[in-house]
């Protein structure tokens, strides 16, 4: 009976370990592939990137409009307050109320207030950096927190394109006020 018990773990942990590498294939191939995902035409030129660094342009007509943080005005304090204070008060309300959700908030604050100082105007750019600064200190919100730092940069991108008045899509997550 240990016979086949033995025998029978280590078939399956020879399949993992298959899958493993067989996963770790693919996403070294996708990693390493640089796709174009558009058509340039002389009136959408188009310039990509993809890898570690993304970068996307686009001009023309019919060509792929970034959102623009235009709309939000230069008081990037007063922007980084009020999305703060709404991610808190949609994770309370997707949750419960906790005060980690303010110490989130004001982390986000804090990452958008630099990264708008720096000029940084990109929605993608600044929700990365959001989750990465979020990341790094993971372990002062892990204890308490129900989602991730992906959550909250997603939040973040929402919240950015919906009060930009760019036009959002029926996938976004619900801003809360």
């Amino acid at each position: 009976m240990r016979y086949y018990f033995v025998v029978g773990v280590l078939n399956i942990c020879d399949m993992i370990h298959r899958w493993w590498l067989l996963l770790s294939l693919f996403l070294v191939v996708l990693m390493t592939s640089r796709v174009q995902c558009f058509t340039a035409t002389p009136s959408t030129p188009i310039t990509t990137t993809y890898g570690h660094n993304t970068r996307l342009h686009a001009e023309g007509i019919n060509g792929v409009q970034l959102v623009s943080l235009e709309g939000l005005g230069d008081d990037h304090e007063t922007v980084g307050e009020n999305m703060g204070k709404s991610l808190a008060a949609w994770l309370d309300e997707e949750w419960l109320p906790q005060e980690i959700h303010v110490k989130m908030g004001i982390s986000v604050k804090n990452t958008y207030v630099q990264c708008r100082t720096k000029g940084v105007d990109d929605v993608a750019e600044i929700m990365t950096q959001v989750t990465d600064d979020l990341f790094e200190n993971w372990a002062e919100y892990n204890a308490d927190a129900f989602v991730n730092a992906w959550d909250l940069g997603n939040y973040v991108a929402d919240y950015l394109i919906a009060k930009s008045g760019s036009e959002t899509c029926g996938c976004s997550t619900k801003i809360v006020d």
